[in-house]
């Protein structure tokens, strides 16, 4: 394993044995996650072909993120991250065995699966935080960026094959909604495997936030990241493009029906395994390109060639230009992404890392599916192609407007920039060993 990471960087972080076993585990539940989306959205669709519906998918995904993810931090800076995340795991293996049963018994309808959105999507804001929280103390420092990079390689990559055999199940076991069951029970067995590899983990002790007033933590953990331009603006950054841009899968199944006449798992499957590839090659580029001084044009340009990508997309005549403009949005939007979370991680300190990245997360429990919920109500009123433009118009003003018209994100990468963000964001004094 050792001369594996001296032959590939990026490797590095693997030669820690609980860090493998955490990323390994993590790359199963992944996979679940991206299968489990897609299966809900056709599942919705095919009951009742409204881009309105799939909309309410990001409402009822959002609502728990709302309401629990920044308390989700607060968890994950006092209590032991690995037994949170076991239980959550259990818990995601039940929501999608249930729903797997109620699929096969031919009584499914829309309220079941948007409850069983909701309830998983309350599990997952309280452990995305400690996903972000945990793997750091599972290393040496000095693999830190390697670590982030193998993580942020998990979502592209798993995009690539699980959406695919989700659709392979949808379209050619059983009939009616036989496959889709079956790929749902697949989904809770992978957040399982997650669950034994949780189990054989040894978590060293690390600094905790004081046990006491969880709100006054809270407040301690949002007041740092105002108190630090960089961290607001990527964080803020990142929000715009998960509202304006990442929602617009949300509109797979109109516009896959829209250019090919009818919307398969195989094609919806077909666009997300795109996306997988490109968000996989965007975590590579970025990756190898995260030792320059003035890396904080990655995030310029990745934001803005982000936005780009799905103003294309959304003019396209044909539905293979939609798969490598899917290629090329999460691209970009991945270099923004590894640039972005490797500087937070390289920033922030264990006692607030679970707060900070609880914040982080919301891109994807809160942020994200509001812009689901946004993406398909406007698709219904001025159609898909209208809407996504708009949108991405939006993501593309706020990068210039934000990071791009701020030097200190610009010149990102340099000593002095770094030494000026950690000097701006003076943690409070609400720190214990544990």
């Amino acid at each position: 394993m050792e001369r594996l990471a001296k032959r590939f960087p990026l490797s590095a972080a693997l030669v820690h044995r609980d860090f493998r076993l955490y990323w390994g585990g993590n790359a199963f539940a992944v996979s679940g996650q991206q299968m489990a989306m897609m299966i809900q959205m056709w599942l919705i669709f095919d009951l009742t072909g409204s881009a309105l519906q799939l909309g309410l998918l990001g409402l009822a995904r959002a609502i728990p993120g709302v309401a629990l993810n920044l308390v989700g931090g607060v968890f994950a800076d006092k209590v032991d991250q690995r037994k949170l995340l076991l239980i959550c795991t259990l818990a995601m293996a039940t929501i999608y065995s249930t729903l797997a049963t109620v699929t096969l018994s031919g009584g499914l309808e829309v309220w079941h699966v948007l409850t069983a959105v909701f309830c998983s999507g309350a599990f997952e804001a309280f452990q995305q935080p400690s996903r972000q929280a945990i793997f750091p103390n599972l290393i040496d420092r000095k693999d830190m960026m390697s670590a982030v990079g193998l993580n942020s390689t998990i979502h592209p990559g798993t995009r690539i094959f699980a959406p695919i055999i989700a659709g392979v199940l949808i379209d050619h076991v059983g009939i009616g909604h036989d496959g889709a069951a079956s790929a749902l029970y697949l989904v809770s067995s992978l957040y399982l495997v997650f669950s034994v590899a949780l189990l054989r983990i040894h978590l060293p002790p690390i600094k905790r936030a004081q046990s006491g007033n969880g709100l006054q933590s809270l407040v301690f953990g949002m007041r740092y990241v105002a108190n630090n331009r960089i961290f607001t603006l990527l964080i803020l950054t990142s929000f715009s493009n998960a509202i304006f841009g990442m929602a617009h899968m949300t509109l797979f199944p109109v516009f896959t029906e829209k250019l090919m006449g009818e919307s398969t798992g195989f094609y919806l499957g077909l666009l997300t395994s795109a996306g997988g590839i490109g968000g996989l090659t965007g975590a590579f580029v970025a990756g190898s390109l995260g030792g320059i001084r003035r890396r904080g044009w990655l995030l310029v340009g990745g934001a803005c060639s982000f936005g780009g990508s799905l103003v294309l997309f959304a003019i396209s005549p044909l539905f293979w230009m939609l798969v490598g403009l899917e290629w090329l949005a999460s691209a970009s939007n991945q270099m923004f992404s590894v640039t972005s979370q490797s500087t937070l991680h390289g920033l922030v300190p264990d006692e607030y890392r679970g707060r900070v990245m609880g914040l982080w997360g919301m891109t994807h429990t809160v942020a994200q599916p509001l812009g689901g919920l946004q993406m398909g109500a406007m698709a219904s009123a001025v159609g898909a192609s209208t809407a996504l433009v708009i949108s991405a118009s939006a993501a593309i003003a706020f990068a210039v407007l934000g990071i791009g018209c701020d030097g200190r994100v610009r010149n990102l990468g340099s000593h002095e920039v770094i030494a000026t963000s950690q000097r701006d964001a003076t943690p409070a004094p609400d720190v214990a060993e544990g």
